[in-house]
């Protein structure tokens, strides 16, 4: 009953529409994303027609071919190396179904299909995607698509504000704790400042270098998608947000806006001043300007869903522990997403991840190094 089609090329004004038609499109699927400047990358396109040659699924896939060593030069040529093992094909809040309930595996299956094709002919190692976060429609026979087709699911989570509410409503919602922090930087009089000028968005992205390096990331030129973030800035898909004190930027912000929803993309702190109240303020006036433009939703995004194996349960501490006690602050309701992995090549995948690890481990060293340094 369907077909699809897989394409490395699509007419953009079209994509874009069609994603329209879906409540929970997000930005991550359209061609803004998906088509970078990177050589290591391309994307791949699939469509998926009815009998009648309607539009009933879409989902953009990017192809990694080498991925990037982070931690230093050395580990960069490691990875590049490994990375001659095979291809990366992920996605980000897809696949896009346009129809009801009753249709979706269907048309899901034949994705399936579509991806092993996409697997075969990109020389993937291992394929990996997340669902879209707003789909009201994920249930378990969703998910069981995916592990008869070998795919590995790891629970998501994140957190969405319905804007419709009245901003003395979204302000309640707000923790206490939030709702200091926020007054306590007007009280400073820190200055937030929606980015206009290309000169302020370079001032962004330096930061983000500058950010970067509390997580042991090395980048080398970090205005490579400078003219990029600007072309998506004026045509209104991207927001920037700057925190500033006596001149000095604080913390930033990216909101990334699609289908009347917007995403919290990016956030960076300068950590020049530690415990200042620059990102929940940038936070609060993010929230404001999307209700203030006419938005439906705001996602703060999320994470890895809790792990119930005490084993992980440090790790997970770790790595999610702060970071999802912080978007809780802001009221939104939980809405669970699912994160689908597949290796196809389990031996080359399994090189890979040992050829990496020094970057991993020097990572995690310089990350643990500069909070020593910061306290």
């Amino acid at each position: 009953m369907y077909k699809f089609e897989i394409l490395k090329k699509v007419d953009k004004k079209k994509w874009n529409e069609d994603l329209l038609k879906c409540d929970y499109s997000t930005f991550f699927q359209t061609v803004e994303f998906l088509c970078t400047n990177d050589s290591d990358k391309y994307p791949i396109f699939i469509y998926i027609y009815d009998e009648k040659g309607e539009t009933k699924g879409q989902l953009g896939i990017t192809i990694v071919k080498t991925k990037k060593g982070y931690a230093t030069s050395s580990s960069k040529k490691i990875i590049q190396l490994a990375s001659k093992l095979g291809n990366r094909g992920t996605w980000i809040s897809g696949p896009i179904i346009h129809s009801n309930k009753k249709s979706r595996i269907e048309i899901l299956q034949t994705f399936l299909k579509a991806l092993d094709v996409v697997i075969k002919e990109n020389n993937l190692m291992i394929i990996d995607g997340y669902s879209p976060p707003q789909d009201p429609l994920l249930d378990n026979n969703y998910k069981t698509e995916f592990k008869k087709n070998s795919y590995v699911i790891e629970d998501f989570l994140t957190f969405v504000t319905d804007l419709n509410q009245s901003i003395d409503t979204l302000w309640k919602n707000v923790k206490k704790n939030a709702r200091n922090d926020i007054t306590k930087g007007e009280r400073e009089k820190i200055e937030i400042k929606e980015i206009q000028t290309k000169k302020d968005l370079e001032k962004f992205e330096l930061l983000a270098k500058q950010w970067a390096k509390t997580k042991g990331i090395e980048i080398k030129n970090p205005l490579v998608n400078l003219e990029k973030d600007w072309q998506d800035l004026q045509n209104n898909i991207q927001k920037f947000f700057l925190a500033l004190k006596d001149d000095e930027i604080l913390a930033a912000l990216r909101i990334v806006c699609f289908n009347k929803i917007a995403y919290t993309h990016q956030v960076l702190n300068s950590y020049s001043k530690p415990g200042n109240p620059g990102g929940p303020l940038l936070t609060w006036n993010a929230i404001k300007w999307a209700k203030d433009s006419g938005l439906k939703i705001f996602d703060f995004s999320g994470g890895e869903a809790h792990k119930k194996s005490m084993q992980d349960a440090k790790r997970y501490s770790e790595q999610w522990g702060s970071l999802l006690s912080y978007k809780r602050k802001w009221g939104g309701q939980e809405f669970p997403y699912y994160h689908f992995i597949k290796v196809k090549n389990k031996k080359s995948y399994k090189l890979f991840r040992i050829l990496s690890t020094p970057d991993r481990i020097l990572r995690n060293y310089k990350k643990k190094h500069f909070r020593r340094q910061s306290k």
